[in-house]
């Protein structure tokens, strides 16, 4: 891939997308793919830097942040964590949220690589949704993780099939111990395992305009 002198920050500046995978948006600062197994991958340049309220380092005070945010959106942070990737700074985060199909209660997974600069910022979204059957994982795991029960003297309550599945639709979204990776090989289809393999093929084939090594970090105090 050929890059012009660095000017300005442009989408073409990171390259990463498979040739299989079929374009379906191509603008100035937004491209977009569907991948093989029809989940999407984007590509976004944002001419602004972010405003977050940690530097890029503090990898704790990055979790904390995110983790409150996705909370306040229904949703669970994954796995949050600072890295480099092709000599670029950068924030990788998994999360999980309700799938946005009415009356679907599958999961929807979402890896997002933030890679600030100074005056702007690059973002990267692998999306996955859960498919019928859904909990498969979650359920196969149970019985190998089985938790301990919980006493109570309480009476059971019983409710219709409906009411269970409203209640499955309002609560919400925890992390559960089938997230851990360990469990990626048993359930290569999952979409959790899929959007962790992306952010893997991301490491391994980004490549970029050398121009952008001599950028100035995102920091706090970007003086």
């Amino acid at each position: 891939m050929e890059f012009f002198n660095f000017n300005k920050p442009s989408i073409s500046d990171l390259s990463f997308h498979k040739e299989s995978w079929e374009l379906y948006d191509n603008f100035d600062t937004n491209i977009s793919w569907f991948t093989e197994e029809r989940d999407a991958a984007r590509l976004q340049l944002f001419n602004e830097p972010y405003t977050w309220p940690f530097d890029l380092g503090e990898e704790a005070a990055a979790r904390t942040f995110f983790e409150n945010q996705s909370i306040g959106m229904g949703g669970a942070l994954i796995q949050m964590n600072v890295e480099e990737i092709s000599g670029l700074e950068s924030l990788v985060g998994i999360f999980k949220y309700r799938s946005p199909v009415p009356d679907h209660l599958g999961m929807f997974y979402i890896a997002v690589i933030w890679i600030p600069f100074k005056e702007f910022c690059f973002q990267i979204n692998f999306e996955s949704l859960e498919t019928d059957p859904t909990g498969a994982r979650e359920a196969a795991v149970s019985l190998i993780e089985i938790p301990t029960p919980v006493e109570s003297d309480e009476e059971p309550e019983l409710i219709t099939g409906d009411e269970l599945f409203a209640r499955m639709g309002q609560s919400q979204i925890v992390l559960s111990p089938s997230d851990d990776p360990k469990y990626d090989a048993g359930f290569p289809e999952h979409p959790l395992t899929k959007v962790r393999s992306y952010i893997q093929h991301l490491r391994d084939n980004l490549v970029i305009n050398k121009d952008l090594l001599k950028q100035k970090r995102h920091r706090l105090n970007n003086d």
